[in-house]
């Protein structure tokens, strides 16, 4: 077991300052902020959790399994009052929770000391695309101090691992990924086992201790308003097969980066950092392989294959990674030397504070983070809302996935949704199944168009639901742009469809912003 040596949070404070403002720096509205806000802003005004769906009119009165009421409540008390920065602020507390964790996580591994500020700051900014405004934030936090939990007790040899239970608890309550969480512990608990059966004996009180921490830390999920109902609809959520053909960060990840190839490669540079990370474990394991850290090696084995299996899982991919990558790195850089010196807190080696402390700062004022603007991850359909609005259109609408909880947003007393981004926990199999194949020009796509009482349909300009609606005679284009198409049943009679134009000086569609 390798003694601590080096403490970021005591020797390299501005290395964990520099790498909040890194984890911070990239700041977008996602497409499910909206509803988000929206559920949040009708709890805190009625004091109840949206127990039925209200607003949608294919499954209205349908349960709706809300694990992230919390988290909902959050951004909405934070956005009223104090704006887009209050939720820029609200994300800035759970970045600095999870780098301060897994500073401590790095640190108690004992690694060189530039190779704990290296990693840190690398993690820092494979997470950084991901740390968007919606609960992952928390589950993002809370996985890192799982890590923290696990790092001082196989590296220490004990932890107090108590405190996890009630985090637990308002985990359950912030989002489903506390179904992570647990994972990360059990699979940690069974390798401790697996050591101590084989002989070391050091690790059977801590497989037991361990084992009996998870077990509380599951029972405390159920402290939640769904009950045991909860974990139906989480597992339901991560067992959805159809959630991968609707959400895009569902996908798996090597299908992300091709498409991404495709229609965005300087995209692509968003995962460069967390596949060096990924690959620099394996190579720095192959190069020092030695179990003893084994429990926290398997817990970073089997999240680097859930990264791959939906890109919505990088971040946990390469939170879970960097601690065990610390500390195979510095033992491969320490065989190759034949040396451990650079294990030793540095004194000259250590970089200028002033340096850092002025990149941290450039880099919160040019990501925005002090900024009351908020960027949208694309454009939205703003000039098609405006159509809407200004015609006093009304009734049912069929919309682009992720545009539903922007219409409700901003129009939820005149308008009830098809779908929008609650997806899973709202809509069931088959509602999502008949959207994906009207969306993507699938064989029956046509039938949703006559399964359901639609007044309007809101698709992009160029995607094959749009087209579908196009050929169809009995819909009628009533505004388009370069973003949207709005199709409505009955043509305003003597009027041609509105040709709007929301592009740019450089002709593309103009950037929009939340809300």
């Amino acid at each position: 077991m390798i003694p601590q040596r080096y403490s970021l949070l005591s020797s390299s404070r501005w290395t964990v300052v520099l790498s909040i403002a890194l984890a911070t720096a990239d700041n977008f509205a996602e497409p499910d902020l909206w509803i988000h806000m929206l559920t949040g802003q009708t709890t805190l005004r009625t004091g109840h959790i949206p127990r039925f769906d209200t607003y949608s009119y294919s499954a209205v009165g349908a349960p709706w399994h809300n694990h992230e009421w919390l988290s909902q409540v959050a951004l909405a008390f934070f956005y009223a009052h104090l704006g887009v920065f209050g939720l820029k602020l609200l994300k800035l507390a759970c970045s600095s929770i999870l780098i301060i964790a897994l500073a401590v996580g790095i640190s108690a591994t004992g690694a060189a000391a530039r190779v704990q500020r290296l990693t840190l700051i690398l993690s820092a900014v494979a997470i950084s695309t991901q740390m968007q405004f919606r609960p992952q934030l928390f589950t993002f936090m809370m996985i890192a101090v799982v890590m923290m939990a696990l790092a001082l007790e196989v590296y220490r040899g004990r932890a107090i691992l108590w405190p996890l239970i009630p985090m637990f608890a308002l985990w359950a309550n912030l989002h489903g990924g506390y179904i992570v969480g647990l994972g990360a512990l059990g699979i940690a608990a069974a390798a401790l086992f697996v050591q101590g059966w084989f002989g070391d004996s050091r690790r059977w009180a801590s497989a037991w201790r361990l084992a009996l921490i998870t077990l509380g830390c599951a029972a405390a999920t159920i402290v939640n308003p769904f009950g045991v109902g909860l974990w139906f609809g989480v597992v339901h959520s991560v067992g959805d097969p159809l959630i991968r053909q609707v959400i895009a960060d569902w996908v798996p990840l090597p299908t992300m980066m091709l498409s991404l190839w495709r229609s965005s490669p300087t995209e692509l540079l968003g995962d460069v950092t967390p596949l060096l990370l990924f690959a620099g474990f394996v190579a720095a394991v192959a190069l020092s392989p030695d179990l003893d850290d084994a429990p926290i090696l398997a817990v970073a084995t089997v999240f680097i294959g859930a990264a791959f299996y939906a890109a919505r899982n990088v971040a946990i991919g390469a939170i879970a990674v960097a601690i065990p990558l610390a500390r195979h790195a510095s033992l491969a850089l320490e065989r190759g030397a034949a040396s451990r010196t650079d294990a030793q807190p540095a004194g000259n080696d250590e970089p200028p504070a002033a340096l850092m402390a002025i990149c941290a700062i450039a880099l919160a004022l040019v990501g925005g983070t002090f900024s009351n603007r908020l960027k949208t991850w694309k454009p939205m359909p703003t000039g098609a809302l405006a159509f809407m609005q200004q015609h006093h259109l009304h009734g049912n609408l069929l919309p682009q996935f992720e545009w539903g909880s922007y219409v409700l947003w901003h129009m939820a007393d005149a308008f009830k949704v098809y779908i929008d981004p609650r997806g899973e926990l709202v809509y069931s199999d088959k509602q999502e199944g008949d959207y994906a194949r009207f969306y993507y020009g699938m064989e029956g796509s046509a039938a949703l168009l006559d399964a359901y009482p639609h007044d309007y349909v809101l698709m992009g300009v160029n995607t094959k639901g749009a087209d579908l609606v196009r050929k169809d005679p009995r819909w009628h284009l009533l505004y388009s742009d370069q973003i949207a198409a709005l199709f409505g049943r009955n043509a305003p009679p003597g009027e041609a469809p509105v040709v709007g134009n929301v592009a740019g000086p450089n002709g593309k569609p103009a950037d929009t912003y939340f809300p």
